[in-house]
């Protein structure tokens, strides 16, 4: 979903769809000389204290390692919170029809049978070199622009195994750290399959018109990413939702205020929490990071 929203879209849901079925351009190489901030915020109340993180969920080798403060800031927390638990969908990836059952039309009808001519010619177009066009006519609307991104995605090099996410889930493992999900993969993708069909060809469309011309953005992503641009992020990732308001409520909003009372919760004395959430959950107006400010906890960029 980004600077327009196809991307910024792509960055905050795709992970759901390419962890499981395979989710900007490579990661510059170098973080700024300049750059003293990261993608991190200590949160704190009076009783406790937690980090939190904005993830870009599929990344190249490059981009690690880390800036020590992440790893400093995970060692000294007892749990991993993310979007998800990533071991739940590890044992989706082998249960496939949770997941792609949702995807596929189950009445008889066909993806081309339910958008536009137009939408439906624009989709064959932009596959014609990678996989034939009737393997998405079985593929409801959403399902097909996770499709896109997945193919887009390895196009660039880019790998959900080497998103932040997965980074430190892989880490918490290791280390037998107790790992949180704020939600479940499945609700995830029920958030999608229940977007009305208006709003799904919507979102496939804003995709295929930013396909070509992302890539320069996704690089702009991760490049304020490393060197902590929340304000920046903000505009690429939540530019493109104002012409998409109940796709905004859904996917970013209500995601985050169903998430606050478990992140307060961590905010309680007893567990201390390293939260990795996708970057465009923390910014704007209606972040994550708004949110705890409005409460009165003490946030601090690292």
């Amino acid at each position: 979903m980004l600077q327009k929203r196809s991307t910024r879209r792509r960055v905050l849901l795709a992970v759901a769809f390419a962890s499981a079925i395979c989710a900007p351009l490579a990661a510059q190489n170098a973080r700024t000389a300049t750059s003293t901030k990261n993608f991190l915020w200590r949160v704190e109340s009076a009783t406790g204290a937690l980090y939190l993180a904005g993830s870009v969920h599929a990344l190249s080798a490059d981009i690690y390692p880390l800036n020590p403060v992440f790893e400093k800031a995970f060692t000294a927390s007892d749990t991993l919170v993310e979007e998800i638990n990533l071991g739940e969908m590890n044992q989706l990836t082998s249960a496939p029809l949770t997941i792609l059952g949702k995807g596929m039309f189950q009445d008889g009808r066909t993806f081309d049978q339910v958008v536009s001519k137009e939408t439906a010619a624009l989709v064959a177009e932009r596959v014609k070199d990678t996989i034939p066009f009737e393997m998405l006519r079985p593929m409801k609307p959403w399902m097909v622009d996770l499709m896109l991104t997945a193919i887009e995605l390895q196009k660039e090099g880019l790998d959900a195994n080497l998103g932040l996410d997965k980074h430190f889930f892989d880490e918490a493992q290791t280390a037998g750290k107790r790992v949180v999900g704020l939600e479940t993969a499945e609700s995830q993708i029920d958030r999608l399959d229940q977007l009305p069909a208006a709003v799904q060809e919507q979102m496939l469309r804003s995709s295929l018109e930013d396909l070509d011309s992302e890539r320069k953005n996704l690089k702009a992503i991760v490049a304020a990413w490393r060197r902590g641009d929340a304000a920046g992020l903000q505009q690429l990732l939540l530019a493109g939702f104002a012409n998409y308001p109940a796709a905004y409520a859904s996917l970013l909003v209500e995601r985050n205020r169903n998430w606050m009372p478990q992140i307060e919760a961590c905010l309680g004395g007893r567990n201390s929490c390293f939260v990795v959430v996708g970057a465009a959950h923390l910014v704007g107006p209606d972040g994550l990071l708004a949110m705890l400010q409005k409460k009165g906890y003490r946030v601090t960029q690292q």
